[in-house]
């Protein structure tokens, strides 16, 4: 296992990608006209399937990538550039399109039979960025306790997730678009450092003789 501090940067790294503020107003826009318990029901399905997905990430990533032959540091170096990505357009108060594409939304609006598995769990709250994050982070040490560590993060992060998104038309009206563009942003730089080190991390792996 990991010293304490080092599971708590992991719980803000993971918390900065999942991103629940970012989630909010996307939640408001698809659920407009649904009522109060049709909205309570899609956050509960929805976060319990981010949960499911999570949790696979955190016991079979690893096992995963081994059987497409990947390495963790390719993986590190991969999964850096698509945070990078996602970081950037946080900064700039745009929605990752890894988060939710135009075309995305509007189907989801016409149909809302598996809404809450599509879009709203994935890629919403579980997108490749936050994915290939729990991925990488579960890897960082080796035993049974890591990853019981790691699966008691993301149940907490998931849980804080599913309670953003019932009180998401009310924290969406209170902290108005500004509010929530600097919370956003603010996010994007905690996720533009972990993907550099997630970059550097796998390149000096890859191409020892860069660390020299």
């Amino acid at each position: 296992m990991l010293p304490l501090e080092d599971y708590v940067k992991i719980f803000f790294g993971v918390f900065a990608i999942m991103g629940p503020f970012s989630a909010m107003p996307i939640f408001v826009n698809l659920t407009a006209g649904k009522s109060k318990i049709e909205k309570n029901e899609l956050a509960k399905n929805a976060s319990i399937a981010g949960l499911m997905v999570a949790l696979c990430s955190v016991w079979l990533g690893s096992h995963l990538l081994g059987f497409f032959n990947i390495g963790i540091p390719a993986f590190r170096v991969a999964g850096g550039i698509l945070l990078l990505t996602l970081a950037i357009n946080m900064i700039n108060a745009k929605i990752p399109g890894a988060k939710q594409t135009p075309e995305e939304l509007a189907e989801a609006k016409v149909s809302t039979r598996d809404l809450a598995i599509i879009p709203l769990a994935i890629p919403l709250i579980m997108g490749p960025g936050a994915i290939s994050t729990v991925i990488v982070f579960s890897n960082n040490s080796q035993g049974f306790g890591h990853l019981l560590m790691m699966s008691l993060i993301v149940s907490v992060l998931i849980l804080n997730i599913y309670i953003f998104l019932r009180a998401a038309a009310y924290l969406s009206e209170k902290l108005g678009l500004i509010g929530i563009n600097v919370i956003s942003r603010i996010m994007g730089l905690i996720l533009a450092s972990i993907a550099i080190e997630f970059m550097s991390s796998g390149l000096i792996v890859l191409f020892p003789g860069w660390a020299s």
